[in-house]
């Protein structure tokens, strides 16, 4: 067994024994990649998403997953396309059923099923509006589905943020306009690239990158309740892409190696590009399981991302990168033994 391995079964075993699973809660922008666009990749939305959730997937038995909401955005251009959660629960849930027998065999912990719920707001295209008290949710189930999970569990709900922030803004003002600001100590936000100084923000603007962009009265409205100590948001800015994308090993040669197992393709196949995986978005989950060169003890809980931090936790995303894909690798060839 080599040390990685070991590494990984100690790491498994000592979450077992010590601690819960860190329970999951998924927002994504993600659709199906075969949906033409006038984006860059010529797609409806950045499949960056796609490999993000692959390996999210190949990681499943780290987390307590209990929802996953896909095509959360707003772009009109997705209002008339095919029901997603249908596509998701096809296209990731032939390839999980392919592979979690082995990878129970092999591994162990693995849930049987994976589940995907489509966006309150993929059909109406709408965005937070600071004005408006969100005291029903009847128009927004994918929300009100969160603050269901986060009322029946005295337990904390990560919800990671892979894209747009209006159902978390959602969410959040629904919780204090009901008097429920109690459940807002048990979430913790934790989100990809909505600030960064150094990629696509500036240190004057750092709030000018696309995630924040897509809805931005969303974005300030939850910078400000965590700057305010209302919620806790940890803001990962750009380490993902400029840490474990841009550090990560390159070529066919070692991507290919992925292939033989039906997630671990989706995961290569997702978003290749320039001699690697874009999976930028996976910092949000390396970060909290805790062990993979980022914590969340390494980033603020109040939503600020100060240029020193975020450079110093890129350096480290960028020297664990080699690891962190190793790891990948390791789960998809477990899965296709």
């Amino acid at each position: 067994m080599t040390k990685l391995n070991l590494f990984a079964l100690l790491f498994f075993a000592t979450s077992l024994l010590f601690g819960q699973k860190p329970k999951v809660w998924i927002y994504t922008d993600m659709s199906d990649k075969d949906i033409p666009g006038n984006n860059h990749m010529g797609t409806i939305n950045d499949p960056d998403d796609i490999s993000a959730m692959a390996g999210y997937l190949l990681m499943a038995n780290m987390f307590e997953t209990k929802g996953i909401v896909i095509s959360s955005t707003h772009r009109a251009a997705h209002k008339d396309t095919p029901n997603q959660k249908a596509w998701a629960d096809a296209f990731f849930g032939t390839a999980y059923q392919k592979d979690v027998k082995q990878l129970n065999r092999n591994i162990g912990g693995y849930p049987e099923h994976i589940e995907f719920t489509q966006s309150s707001i993929k059909l109406s295209g709408e965005r937070y509006q600071p004005d408006q008290v969100y005291t029903d949710l009847d128009n927004y189930p994918s929300v009100q589905a969160l603050f269901k999970t986060t009322t029946d569990s005295d337990d904390i709900i990560h919800v990671l943020c892979w894209g747009s922030l209006t159902e978390p803004a959602i969410l959040v003002n629904h919780c204090l306009a009901i008097g429920r600001s109690d459940l807002l100590n048990r979430m913790k936000f934790i989100a990809h690239w909505t600030n960064s100084s150094w990629h696509q923000g500036s240190m004057e603007h750092p709030e000018d990158v696309a995630n924040c962009r897509e809805d931005a009265e969303a974005c300030a409205y939850l910078k400000n309740m965590a700057l305010n100590g209302h919620i806790a948001y940890y803001e990962c800015g750009a380490i993902g892409q400029h840490g474990i994308v841009s550090g990560g090993p390159k070529g066919e040669e070692y991507f290919s190696q992925f292939k033989d197992s039906a997630l671990g393709k989706v995961f290569a196949e997702g978003k290749y590009v320039h001699d690697g995986v874009d999976h930028s978005d996976a910092a949000t989950y390396w970060a909290l399981l805790g062990n993979w060169g980022v914590s969340l003890q390494d980033i603020t809980s109040n939503g600020t991302n100060l240029p020193a931090l975020e450079k110093e936790n890129e350096e480290k995303f960028v020297q664990w990168s080699k690891a962190i894909h190793d790891e990948l690798l390791r789960r998809s060839q477990a899965a296709s033994q």
